[in-house]
């Protein structure tokens, strides 16, 4: 009985102990205070986790570590940075491209500042230099100081990843061609058919962007590598470039087109097809609304409570003169609005991709957000945009030249507009019969966008890195790249032939008639 009880505990140890000692680990570096991006990478390391592997986890939202999945959590990251804004945000006003990206690595540079003097942090330079990481995921988005972390563990293999479209500087990290005249920069307004002075002008503002990342925003992330790594530190942008492939949350059937190198992999959609439980309530009121459901949801960031109490009246105003309709509305203070009519159904959180799953929702009312953008598209569903900030512009943009939604600024919101906007779109089928016609060619994949991204990031774990992918251009510098080292040479040899052939063209020619006469 003894050696049967022995047995049995050591084939326990077989089958728990020794595959948890071999599980790989993988340090997620998450860098944006956004909900919403918590979101898009939860569906990575979540289905990373149920694969085996052992995580550990920066994270800006509470979660439960548990054996093989360790948080280290960043706490009311968002209410502190906004503080440092003085919390005096307008929503209502519209944002230049100029201002647009001077505000964007404005908030990376004082994030940063923040993130670098987080506990979550300190408790991760605590872990020996001797730490075994076999792989390390960075949120390119920001926090780019954190990629200092691939030295300290002993340069294990770099996946970066963004649920923020293509940034700008994927371009540079992964030598992606850019062709500034076709392709509009995020804070622009334009369309691939730009005419003379809009090229000029998106051409100014991607040198705005690349000039202000390069000069300003990273040379603010070397000095807090060096702070926190130590003096002789790799500067960021080249630790950057050591990415194996990058991971950007982009389709073509939705995005403009960008010629792609093969170690940038579009998995944009991934976060559609999640789980979520839908209360009882919300089940209720779908089914009893007559002609379907419009959902409004302004995102993670931005609330309908911040655009001021007449433009909240307007809206409630909407809703009840629409009683066919059903309402859910998300809102941080639902006891603000009194009491509501039977067809509105106020909520602070709402299912939202499950709500758009649902055959009877008719209408999205959105800020604009590329996650919330693409939950729609996938399930067919048209929207009506009210854009704020950052990409929310061009987002809504790229939805109207589709025509699958149009655009009210918030500027704009009052009772007539707002119902106006409204019924243009659900009372026209074409808008919902282009969003079908895309959500298809959105779906028309050979597999789901996360299955791709776990694919490759268990690719790389396998062979310990996938340098194959990565553009020789990385390691040569732009004389190599461009031939300029060549062209200079070729140009001195000409130059130094010409010069020869020239002083001897300047030599006098000797005839018969010029020889000195014999006296």
């Amino acid at each position: 009985m003894a050696f049967k009880y022995s047995y049995f505990l050591c084939a326990l140890v077989v089958l728990v102990v020794i595959p948890s000692a071999c599980a790989d680990n993988i340090l997620f570096i998450q860098t944006l205070a956004s909900k919403s991006h918590h979101i898009w990478n939860k569906q990575i390391f979540d289905r990373l986790y149920n694969n085996g592997h052992n995580l550990t986890i920066i994270s800006f939202e509470e979660e439960q570590s548990v054996p093989g999945k360790t948080f280290l959590v960043v706490k009311d990251f968002m209410t502190r940075l906004i503080a440092e804004y003085g919390g005096n945000w307008d929503y209502t006003v519209v944002q230049s491209p100029f201002v647009n990206i001077h505000f964007m690595y404005d908030f990376y540079n004082k994030a940063s500042r923040l993130l670098a003097e987080e506990e979550a942090v300190q408790r991760l330079l605590a872990y020996p230099r001797t730490f075994k990481f076999d792989l390390i995921i960075h949120d390119l988005t920001m926090g780019q100081f954190l990629l200092g972390f691939v030295e300290y563990f002993g340069n294990p293999p770099l996946v970066s990843i963004s649920a923020f479209n293509i940034p700008p500087h994927v371009t540079t990290m992964a030598d992606a061609p850019l062709r500034t005249t076709c392709l509009p920069h995020y804070a622009s307004s334009f369309g691939t058919g730009m005419n003379f002075i809009e090229r000029v002008k998106n051409t100014l503002y991607w040198a705005l962007d690349i000039f202000y990342r390069n000069r300003i925003y990273m040379t603010n992330e070397d000095r807090r590598v060096k702070r926190l790594f130590g003096s002789n530190s790799t500067s960021v942008k080249l630790i950057e470039q050591r990415s194996d492939f990058i991971l950007v949350n982009s389709d073509f059937s939705m995005d403009y087109y960008q010629a792609l190198p093969p170690n940038v992999i579009p998995v944009g959609g991934l976060h559609v097809s999640r789980t979520e439980k839908v209360p009882p309530i919300v089940k209720q009121f779908i089914a009893r609304a007559i002609k379907g459901v419009v959902l409004l949801s302004f995102g993670t960031n931005v609330a309908s409570e911040m655009l001021g109490e007449k433009i909240n009246v307007d809206m409630f105003k909407v809703f009840r003169s629409m009683p066919d309709y059903g309402f859910i509305w998300k809102h941080g203070d639902p006891a603000s609005l009194g009491i509501m009519p039977t067809n509105v159904l106020v909520l602070k959180w709402v299912p939202q991709a499950a709500i758009l799953s649902n055959t009877r929702t008719k209408l999205l009312i959105s800020h604009g957000g590329l996650l919330s953008l693409q939950e729609a598209t996938w399930h067919g569903i048209p929207v009506l945009s009210i854009p704020f900030f950052v990409d929310q512009y061009s987002n809504t943009d790229k939805l109207i030249r589709a025509g699958v939604g149009i655009k009210l600024l918030p500027k704009d919101i009052n009772e007539e507009s707002f119902k106006d906007a409204i019924m243009n779109v659900l009372d026209d089928p074409s808008y919902q019969a282009r969003m079908k016609q895309r959500s298809y060619q959105f779906k028309a994949q050979p597999e789901h966008p996360l299955d791709r991204a776990v694919f490759w990031i268990e690719k790389v774990l396998e062979n310990n890195g996938l340098s194959y992918l990565r553009s020789p251009a990385l390691d040569m510098n732009i004389f190599q790249i461009y031939g300029i080292d060549m062209l200079t040479i070729i140009l001195l040899i000409a130059f130094i032939y010409y010069l020869i052939l020239q002083r001897h063209l300047k030599q006098p020619a000797t005839t018969e008639k010029e020889k000195p006469k014999k006296e």
